[in-house]
């Protein structure tokens, strides 16, 4: 089969795919309106995918007012990503720099106005001019909007990673702090732009080994598509976000500015705060409820939970998940040394010591410890025989 024929046909059926998510999407009831601007980007990038697909001469001679209208639809693949991880993990961006995101869009818009307001044989004219029109495809116009993905997929991935630190003030868990769907998303985005500039600005330059893919630097779109179908179809609720967000929204009133008469005080304060929090750790065990959040502990040590996390950081130089995942750790090295639970696997044990799975509880063990579960205490099995 035709190598441009098995394009077009790839193309167009992932279109048709892209559509049919972008509608079961608006259709959708939770997260609204995250997932109408997904929806958004998916039937943009669908009609992007046909223009692509049919990228000839012929063709755009015979549709001439689809001609540069790709140019103007990729400008818009960063600004309602952007708005779309913005209403997903309900970030607070002020509206002046979600209007600086369109900005681009606008510019360029301005600028193609006067070839979108041609007439059709003034357009058909200029595609005629085959080697003019094709040196402007690849001009400075594309190579900026090119830049501008990368720049777009860069700043949101650094959000949704900003996200995820920041998170880690509430929540003691690791499933509850990372949207591991989104997380995947953006970096699978962002390889997709990596290798679609490469190919674009390869052919620029004439560097063959990466020039020769340029009819087919969409293909990462179409298996990111097929990707989010499966997600989308297999896995639902992946679409959704934390519930419990809600109990963060409204954020806890400023602590009044230290003046150095009072920094004696209030450390001392904190420092109280802090015994409150470990005596509530220690005496009623929160450690071992494996959605326990900073809200929760707050309110069993009696506390505001600004000032609990204050009394944290300075006490521990970590913070909440830092510390509730410390005495977990503890937990499970105490029950592994209880010749009772030698029936258990270290699982059974670190599921019993407040983790909820077996990916959150050996990552978080050996960013504490620097060694596996199993090294650690073989290490420690062989100190006590040394003794």
């Amino acid at each position: 089969m035709d190598t441009l024929l098995l394009i077009k046909i790839l193309y167009g059926a992932t279109s048709i795919q892209g559509v049919f998510l972008g509608l079961l999407l608006m259709r959708t009831r939770i997260n609204q309106p995250a997932n109408k601007l997904l929806a958004a980007l998916l039937l943009l990038i669908s009609f992007h995918l046909v223009l692509i697909g049919f990228d000839e001469r012929e063709f755009f001679l015979r549709f001439p007012h689809l001609s540069r209208i790709s140019w103007i639809i990729g400008v818009l693949y960063g600004p309602l990503t952007l708005l779309f991880v913005r209403h997903l993990l309900q970030l607070q961006l002020k509206p002046f720099w979600q209007g600086i995101a369109f900005l681009p869009f606008i510019v360029l818009f301005i600028i193609l106005l006067p070839y979108y307001l041609q007439s059709v044989d003034e357009k058909r004219a200029y595609l005629d001019a085959f080697t003019v029109a094709q040196q402007d495809d690849f001009g400075w116009i594309n190579q900026s909007v090119s830049l501008l993905h990368i720049v777009f997929a860069l700043i949101n991935l650094g959000l949704y990673l900003r996200w995820e630190q920041q998170r880690t003030e509430e929540y003691s868990s690791l499933e509850n702090i990372q949207v591991r769907w989104l997380r995947q998303f953006l970096y699978f985005q962002l390889a997709v732009i990596v290798f679609g500039v490469a190919v674009f600005f390869a052919r620029i330059f004439g560097i063959t080994i990466l020039g020769d893919w340029y009819r087919y630097h969409f293909i990462g779109v179409v298996f990111l598509f097929y990707w989010l179908s499966y997600k989308a179809l297999t896995q639902p609720v992946l679409f959704g976000i934390i519930q419990k967000q809600k109990e963060m929204s409204s954020p806890d009133s400023e602590p009044p500015e230290k003046t150095p008469a009072k920094e004696a005080s209030v450390n001392e304060s904190l420092g109280n705060v802090f015994a409150a929090v470990q005596a509530a750790l220690q005496e009623e065990q929160l450690y071992l409820k494996n959605d326990l959040t900073l809200t929760e502990l707050a309110a069993r040590a009696g506390h505001p939970r600004n000032l609990v996390s204050q009394a944290i950081n300075q006490q521990t130089e970590g913070n909440f998940f830092d510390l509730v995942n410390q005495y977990r750790i503890d937990e499970f090295l105490k029950k592994c040394r209880d010749p009772e639970n030698r029936h258990l696997s270290q699982l059974g044990i670190a599921l019993e010591s407040g983790f909820n799975s077996k990916a959150s509880f050996y990552a978080i063990f050996k960013k504490k410890t620097g060694l596996t579960p199993s090294e650690y205490l073989a290490r420690h099995q062989k100190q006590q025989a040394e003794v």
